[in-house]
């Protein structure tokens, strides 16, 4: 078997593996021959192109590259309890950029960033760090006070016409593939105010005019119909927080995709047992700095705390503790997952995101490992290994309307080969033997070393 770090040649041919072509058919033995960024061609025998490079994909599967359809990048990890310089985050940013890849994501779209952190990112990815697709939702649409700007310091608010169409045309400038809008009162207790029905209808309609699908922030099924009776939104991204089956009729008769989110709460959860983040899989594609941080007790206990206040401020001294915590995170575990079932049964899209990076004091979403754990996570819901890949391959790239998440002569040649077969134990998809992100592929470590 041929092992190497990086493969440069034009061509590239991956032969005697079991190919998961993102279509829905089963897994089936095939060769695939990647020329410059795409698929040349798929199928039993191909031929060797003079000069390809051959990497062997015996006992292994060949999948389209995964699209985590909600990331923070610039967003580390635990930053909430550090005193990171500039030259520290950019170097994490950087670091997360090539983990995503270490971990067969090549796509991934981040719907909260700052311009000037878009601007970094993109920046870095052109002087050829090595990372995914990056799309970008740019700065969400927030009224004073309300949810992410009340959170979040630095994000804008919008209260009126005239500053939507601003913003507005700051996301066409920057290259954004569309507006994030909040309708968040607040967790547990109602504490944001939500826009003017004004202000509704001159999102709805100046990102109309701009053909710049809505993506709404919208956690309970309150909330989200609000969000599709003001704003026709192409996704929510969050999954609501517990079963509605008027919203699910109202979700699937309006075409709306969900994403996922359920790796949020796992990380929580986190909190509470940190044995589990002893692994060495975790050792080989987050910053040192954040898992020192991530491991530590004392930041444990204040993460719970700070969590707690957020959601029921003024009473979290009263309820702060693991037991607390391990039996609530249990209760909206359970919820979550029953409203994942009911999406899926009512037909509604499901798109894989893990939200990584989140809020800077959250120390356990890291870029990379907590995609791969909201496949998991999806599992355990109810979906079949086959839809949870599907939901961070085929169904991702449709909501996106992009040529991506399958494996098909002529499309981009983003692919992702594991050790063993994933549709049948998504754990497989630890086990990454190459990542191939625009024609180019590498190990794990040669991702991490790039």
């Amino acid at each position: 078997m041929l092992w190497i770090a990086a493969a440069l040649a034009s061509d590239v041919l991956l032969v005697h593996g079991h190919v998961w072509d993102g279509s829905g058919a089963p897994a089936a033995s095939a060769d695939v021959w990647v020329h410059d960024d795409r698929v040349q061609a798929v199928g039993a025998g191909l031929g060797v192109p003079p000069g390809a490079t051959i990497l062997d994909a015996s006992g292994a599967t060949v999948l389209p590259g995964l699209i985590d359809a909600h990331v923070h990048l610039s967003m580390d990890p635990g930053a909430g309890w550090r005193h990171d310089d500039d030259a520290t985050h950019a170097a994490q940013v950087r670091a997360h950029l090539a983990a995503y890849l270490a971990c067969g994501v090549t796509t991934v779209l981040d719907p909260a960033v700052l311009p000037a952190e878009e601007a970094r990112i993109r920046a870095l990815l052109a002087d050829g760090a090595p990372g995914p697709r990056y799309l970008s939702l740019g700065a969400p649409f927030s009224p004073p006070g309300g949810y992410v700007a009340a959170v979040i310091p630095g994000f804008p608010t919008v209260s009126n016409r005239a500053e939507v169409e601003a913003q507005l045309d700051g996301l066409l400038r920057d290259g954004d593939v569309g507006a994030k809008v909040t309708v968040e009162r607040g967790f547990l207790v109602n504490r944001y105010p939500l826009h003017s029905p004004e202000v509704f209808g001159a999102i709805r309609a100046g990102a109309t005019a701009r053909n710049l699908p809505i993506y709404a922030h919208a956690i309970s099924p309150e909330e989200q119909s609000i969000a599709l009776d003001w704003l026709h939104p192409r996704a929510m991204v969050h999954a609501m927080e517990r079963p509605d089956v008027r919203l699910v009729r109202q979700l699937r008769a309006a075409g709306t995709y969900t994403i996922t989110t359920l790796a949020i709460a796992d990380a929580f959860a986190a909190a509470t047992d940190l044995g589990r983040l002893a692994d060495p899989f975790l050792d080989a594609r987050v910053p040192a700095s954040e898992l020192i941080t991530a491991r530590d007790p004392e930041v444990a206990r204040g993460f719970s705390e700070a969590l707690l206040q957020e959601m029921l401020p003024g009473l979290a001294r009263w309820v702060a503790g693991p037991g607390f915590m391990r039996a609530a995170l249990r209760s909206h575990v359970a919820e979550a997952n029953a409203a994942i079932r009911a999406l899926r049964a009512g037909g509604v899209p499901l798109v894989l995101g893990s939200d990584a990076g989140n809020w800077p004091l959250i120390p356990y979403l890291f870029h990379g490992p907590s995609t791969l754990r909201e496949l998991e996570l999806l599992h355990t819901a109810g979906l079949t290994p086959a839809e949870a890949l599907t939901a961070g391959t085929r169904t991702a790239a449709e909501m996106l309307e992009l040529p991506l998440g399958r494996i098909t002569v002529g499309s981009p040649a983003d692919l992702v080969v594991v050790e063993g077969d994933p549709l049948s134990d998504l754990r497989a998809m630890r086990a990454v033997r190459w990542t191939v992100r625009a024609g180019e592929a590498r190990t794990p470590a040669g991702w991490m070393g790039g």
